[in-house]
Formats: C-alpha cells, structure tokens, sequence
C-alpha cells in the first residue's frame, strides 16, 4: 500500500476497501462522508457531470467550423470531457490509482490552457501542439510522483502549472486587444469555485451526511461554468489569429 498519513476511507468489507488497501489512499479527504457502496461520494461523483455536459456542448460548437479554430479550441472540448471524467471515476472510488487519474485530468486541462497561451503568442505551431500536449503528461506525472513520496501536497503541482499559464495569460492580454467580457466571468466564476472549494476542505460549511449538495460539488459546478465561459474566449483569441 502506498503511504499516506490518512486512513482507508471505505470501511473494511466495502467494495473500494481492498483497492484503497492495494494502491493506497488519497492524500485528502472532502467533507462528504465515504459510503459503503459502489459510488462511495454522491454528491462529489454526479456533480461533474455538469463538467462533461460542458465539455461535450463546447466540443460540438468547434465542430461546426474547425477550420476558423485553432488546434487548441478543438482539442478544448473533449479534453473537458476527461477532466470531468477523471474526477467523477476518483470521487466514485476514492483511492490513490484514480486520484493520480484526477490529477492527470487537471493537467490536462491547464497544461492545454498554458500550449494554448503559447500557440497565440506564437510560441508553438498549431500542428505541433497536439504532440507537445501529450508528451507533457509525462513530466506532469514525474512531478506528481516526486511530491507524492516526497511528502509535498501533489495539490502544488497543479499550482506550478497554473502558474505558467497565469504568466503566459498575461502576455497575450498585453498583446491583443479584444473584449474580455468573457474572460472577466470565467475569473468571478473561478473565484466562486475556488471559495466553494475552501468552505469544504477547511469545514467552514459542511454537512458529510449530505449526498446531495456539497461545497466540493458546488467547486465541480461552478468551474463547469467558468471552463465554458473560458472556451467562448479563448475561441475570440483564436479567431483574431492571436495579433
């Protein structure tokens, strides 16, 4: 079992407990109680759905005309899909092995928003970028394995890569000049997220026996809305060819 400082959240005789035992525990544990049964967090598990109806909406309205996109807002779509995926399959089953999945989710996701800064900038050609964008879930997963057994909380690898995509963000605004509106409401949107997200982990608002409504949930909804609103921008970067 791999080590954690938490205990296995499914109780011994559950379906999860002997995959917690074998491929270990994560290193965070949301409100929402962990039940006996297959889908072990309700409330965590459904709402991310409204990540995948996100993603599955976005990709059909780039397939419509893909030649006027770049190779980053057709890839924007399905990549929505798996984020929301990857972090429905780890709230369902609560262990080490989908954690690990949910991350690879949020990578994707923030890796493709930093390729998609560099592709505006000019910095990355559209037909290399879908390469570049696979090959860099190989450092992301070193990383992620270099904090895990290092002690550090794998939650920071995702804040480096945020990182790099806030000061590469930064550079196209300062380069292009066009209507942010859909920018400005993707961040209060995040911002509501990230709150949600905060009431939860530090037990501000939380109810474990809830299986219907969780701030967790609420961080799934409210960034289901903010990656739309961040896809109708960036496909307004796009289409101004990213002078």
């Amino acid at each position: 079992m791999i080590g954690s400082n938490l205990p296995n959240p499914h109780p011994n005789g559950c379906f999860w407990y002997d995959y917690a035992e074998k491929w270990g525990v994560p290193d965070i544990k949301y409100c929402e109680e962990t039940l006996c049964q297959f889908i072990s967090e309700p409330a965590n598990t459904w709402s991310n759905l409204a990540i995948v109806f996100v993603g599955i909406y976005v990709h059909f309205i780039s397939k419509k005309n893909p030649e006027n996109n770049s190779k980053f807002i057709n890839l924007y779509g399905l990549n929505t899909v798996f984020v929301g995926l990857s972090s429905l399959l780890y709230h369902l089953s609560n262990n080490f092995l989908t954690q690990f999945i949910d991350f690879l989710g949020m990578y994707a996701f923030f890796g493709l928003l930093f390729l998609g800064n560099l592709e505006l900038l000019g910095r990355i050609k559209s037909e290399r970028l879908l390469p570049v964008y696979l090959i860099s879930f190989l450092p992301f997963s070193v990383m992620f394995f270099i904090f895990r057994y290092s002690g550090i909380p794998v939650q920071l690898s995702i804040a480096i890569i945020i990182f790099g995509g806030l000061i590469t963000k930064v550079l196209v605004v300062k380069r292009q000049k066009v209507n942010y509106s859909y920018l400005l409401a993707a961040l209060v949107t995040f911002v509501i997220a990230i709150s949600c997200q905060l009431l939860d982990i530090n037990r501000v608002a939380c109810d474990p026996t809830n299986h219907w409504l969780q701030f967790h949930g609420l961080w799934h909804f409210f960034n289901a809305i903010g990656i739309g609103f961040l896809f109708f921008h960036y496909r307004r970067l796009s289409r101004h060819g990213g002078q």
